[in-house]
């Protein structure tokens, strides 16, 4: 028995061996994507664009022979009918064969955003090439192809740089392959990431996008940096976050570096009403102090979590209410929490979700704990 299974995991292997690597190309015929991009020219034409990486630029150091400076990526556009039409058009403009197999971004320009991007990824779903694996984002008030041609101060292009600063201001990375679930899924809406360019043409992490996925998944808005931490807190993907607030019974401001963060979602129903109630959590440090309170007495301790927690929970709760009235869409994914909780309820609200869910009744709760008050007790302009 033992020698059949054997027998038969070689012949897998060999399997394996003889059958995959027919279509192999080798490294120096193929021109490796970093980023893709799409949006719409002025005049309403799709456009793509590539982020290709330049081997000799990187190894190299950035130099060649004689001290000039090889650029480590090149960055190549064209338009098309769709999305597979303008890629042949790239194609067109280089002597390798483009391989998006490695991808790691791709960014959708705001034109293309408002217009409705749920098209243009038909062809990211169906290539088997494509890596679902990629950060997304959309560029607010630019196109992709401005943010790709940035060279960033650390990394050798753009892509790497994105997914590092996202990193470390604290938010999870989002994922394309996340983007589709959160598109297939019936309980909730898109909110994507999104990058600026700032007057010098650098690019800059500033926020997040609403999308609608019952309206060709078109953009409704955005939500600055600080409410989409809020967001970001109550869909968990959140790993650290600092909060500042003035104390008035301190007389001066505090910021608390919060490095524990946990949600939880409860439904309840109320006479056939479905009511929301989000209890956030957060532990952390404290990494500034201008108060003229000791946060080593316990007694000034809790004034500082008290007030910082209720501070938080009524920004909060305000982000609710412009979400429900002014976007109506529900980024926070309470639709979810709804089918995994009450399911035969779900199935007679789920149709009517987009309608139900700026009527629900959200109820908001934070509850902050200082585990670390610092290395001194307090301020040093405590009189």
């Amino acid at each position: 028995m033992m020698r059949a299974a054997k027998l038969c995991l070689l012949f897998l292997l060999l399997l394996c061996i003889t059958t995959g690597c027919w279509n192999l190309k080798e490294p120096d015929q193929l021109s490796f994507v970093s980023g893709n991009g799409l949006d719409l020219t002025e005049d309403g034409k799709l456009e793509a664009s590539t982020l290709v990486v330049v081997p000799t630029g990187i190894a190299g150091g950035g130099q060649i022979s004689g001290g000039e400076k090889k650029e480590s990526f090149q960055v190549i556009s064209a338009t098309g009918t769709n999305v597979s039409e303008a890629i042949v058009n790239i194609q067109a403009k280089l002597s390798r064969v483009v391989f998006q197999g490695q991808r790691e971004i791709v960014l959708v320009g705001q034109r293309l955003a408002e217009q409705g991007m749920g098209e243009t990824f038909d062809p990211f779903l169906r290539n088997a090439q494509s890596h679902i694996a990629s950060l997304i984002f959309v560029v607010k008030n630019g196109s992709p192809k401005d943010v790709f041609s940035n060279e960033p101060m650390f990394e050798p292009y753009i892509s790497i740089a994105l997914e590092k600063e996202q990193k470390a201001l604290g938010f999870k990375p989002y994922l394309s392959r996340e983007f589709v679930a959160d598109v297939m899924s019936d309980g909730i809406q898109p909110l994507l990431p999104t990058v600026s360019l700032t007057s010098t043409k650098h690019f800059s992490y500033s926020g997040s996008a609403i999308l609608n996925k019952d309206n060709g998944v078109k953009l409704v808005g955005f939500l600055n940096r600080k409410d989409t931490y809020y967001a970001s807190w109550m869909t968990d993907r959140l790993t650290s976050l600092t909060l500042t607030s003035f104390i008035p019974k301190g007389d001066g401001n505090l910021s608390l570096r919060l490095e524990k963060l946990g949600r939880r979602i409860r439904v309840k129903k109320v006479d056939e009403r479905i009511q929301i109630d989000v209890h956030l959590i957060g532990e952390g440090t404290i990494i500034e102090n201008n108060t003229n309170l000791d946060p080593s007495k316990r007694k000034d301790l809790l004034l500082i979590q008290d007030e910082l927690s209720h501070k938080t929970q009524k920004s909060v709760q305000l982000l609710v209410k412009k979400v429900q009235k002014k976007y109506k869409m529900d980024i926070f994914g309470f639709g979810e929490s709804v089918h995994q909780q009450y399911p035969q309820k779900w199935k007679t609200l789920k149709k009517n979700w987009t309608k139900i869910f700026p009527t629900v009744d959200v109820s908001v709760k934070v509850d902050l704990q200082i585990n670390d008050p610092g290395i001194t007790n307090s301020s040093l302009n405590r009189p």
